[in-house]
């Protein structure tokens, strides 16, 4: 199954940006205000530079399966920057982003990094929540929210169409956009 050998092929990577967005301090409830700030900047740039550019250049058919326009995150993004009345980023100036390739089998290997992210929300936020930094602000948490109760069945339609819609000869191109999203990500939260 591609959502396995994608898991296995990007491990390094994924651990790699957990570090950089704080994933142990948000576990011990040490997680500041500044770092959440932080995170926020970091996913809204992500999302700002690849989500739109994933989702149009799917085909029809995949957009109609996976129900795209469920899926869009950038507005939970937003209202969660405005809620801590973070400045709209601006891209960092003199950093270069991998391009990603626009076939199916590539996008929807960036879009496990980024699905999978909405399914780590579901452990962040309960962390989060409890967080003695954060809990005097009464914040809402959209992004780490964003499929609310459709959380799971979301990630295995997603993991359904990834396993069943990339051929075997394209696994490659959806193991290399994935670790180039999160190569991506990297860049963007060590330069936000």
């Amino acid at each position: 199954m591609l959502q396995e050998l994608l898991k296995e092929a990007t491990k390094a990577h994924h651990d790699e940006l957990e570090q950089l967005m704080f994933v142990n301090q948000i576990m011990d409830g040490s997680l500041s205000l500044a770092q959440y700030q932080k995170l926020l900047v970091t996913d809204y740039l992500s999302h700002a530079n690849f989500e739109e550019y994933i989702f149009s250049n799917l085909s029809p058919a995949l957009k109609e399966e996976l129900a795209l326009t469920d899926r869009v995150k950038l507005p939970a993004l937003l209202k969660d920057v405005e809620e801590l009345l973070i400045e709209i980023p601006e891209f960092p100036a003199n950093v270069n982003l991998t391009p990603m390739a626009a076939d199916d089998a590539s996008l929807l290997g960036a879009m496990y990094v980024m699905e999978g992210a909405t399914l780590g929300g579901h452990v962040i936020v309960k962390r989060l929540l409890v967080n003695p930094n954060l809990q005097t602000l009464d914040l809402q948490y959209h992004y780490y929210q964003a499929y609310g109760p459709n959380l799971i069945n979301n990630w295995k339609a997603f993991v359904q169409v990834l396993n069943t819609r990339v051929a075997p000869e394209d696994y490659d191109k959806a193991i290399k956009a994935a670790n180039d999203m999160f190569g991506n990500m990297k860049v963007l939260a060590q330069n936000s």
